[in-house]
């Protein structure tokens, strides 16, 4: 198949937008696609200079005759995340709002951890893997706890990446892991914190893995273990933390930890006053998002935990986000 030459003003932006997308990980394909549409647009509009203003995006966007709302969402989304690198990058763009957040959410509400919650969590997955007093059934695979749990907050890796870990997915010397036909069916490196990975270094010693094809997280049949397994323990773990479950679909769950990465590291980019435009691309791809969406619902949950930085968190999101004033 021949590669679609860009030929609009936009062209390198569009490039270096895909290209990021590559590198990370990301397929994209629906998207380039979508962006070859933006690319002709840009020629019938005989644009002459590389910026996005608010008449040809909403042109892009419009709804035609009998067509799914699906369609629009899609290029909704795209536009915005092209606005979005435009900006980063140094270039005036309109970011088009987004579409009303009942389209693509459900009224579920993720429990995030507050920074006592984790402290009481590591310790007890440490307490728990250290017992003398524990079932049978789970002396094989209490080591693996501390590991997993701190993996899963300092990551924010979903808990099936975690378990389908192979030792040849992990580099030590670049601090990285490698996740592999992850949810949405995109591969993506990730950088680890040094800590992490002397956790992840120790247990695989202690443990003498060394076949690259072997799952790190294993049970007594050298299979993964399974992600009920996993909160059967983190149950137990929450218990000797004594920290409340709230019952079912309410939380904490072990997928509560990668809620909290993603709010924590929103809240400490602005509060640190961090471009969170030019820095939102990455975590979107860093996350293994399908789009923008999913991420952006983060950021309108870090404003409502952290009300004090909301100004903040606005000023940098909507920056250049109208440039027709």
């Amino acid at each position: 198949m021949m590669k679609y030459e860009y030929k609009s003003i936009l062209a390198p932006v569009i490039e270096s937008l895909i290209d990021m997308k590559h590198n990370l990980g990301f397929k994209y394909i629906s998207e380039s696609k979508l962006l070859r549409r933006v690319d002709r647009l840009a020629l019938n509009h005989r644009l002459d200079d590389i910026i996005l203003m608010e008449n040809f995006v909403n042109e892009f966007i419009k709804k035609h005759a009998n067509e799914k709302d699906i369609n629009i969402t899609s290029r909704v989304t795209v536009i915005r995340e092209l606005a979005r690198f435009m900006i980063a990058q140094g270039y005036k763009a309109y970011v088009v709002p987004p579409l009303p957040r009942g389209s693509y959410r459900s009224s579920f509400v993720p429990y995030i951890f507050t920074n006592e919650e984790l402290k009481k969590i590591f310790l007890a997955a440490d307490q728990f893997a250290s017992s003398l007093s524990l079932d049978k059934h789970y002396y094989h695979q209490r080591d693996k706890y501390p590991v997993i749990f701190r993996i899963l907050y300092s990551t924010g890796m979903r808990i099936g990446e975690v378990l389908q870990l192979q030792l040849q997915d992990i580099d030590f010397e670049r601090k990285t892991f490698i996740i592999k036909e992850a949810k949405n069916n995109k591969d993506r490196i990730i950088p680890v914190h040094p800590v992490t990975i002397k956790y992840m270094k120790d247990y695989i010693d202690e443990k003498n893995i060394f076949d690259d094809n072997q799952y790190v997280f294993t049970n007594r049949d050298n299979q993964p273990i399974t992600t009920r397994t996993v909160y059967g323990i983190f149950r137990k773990v929450l218990r000797i933390a004594s920290i409340t479950h709230a019952g079912k679909s309410k939380g904490p769950t072990v997928h509560s930890f990668r809620h909290t990465f993603c709010v924590h590291r929103l809240r400490d980019w602005v509060i640190d006053g961090r471009n969170i435009s030019a820095l939102f691309p990455y975590l979107c791809a860093y996350m293994g998002h399908a789009d923008t969406r999913c991420t952006e619902y983060y950021l309108r949950l870090t404003a409502e935990l952290y009300p004090d930085i909301v100004i903040k968190s606005e000023k940098y999101f909507n920056e250049g986000s109208d440039i027709n004033e």
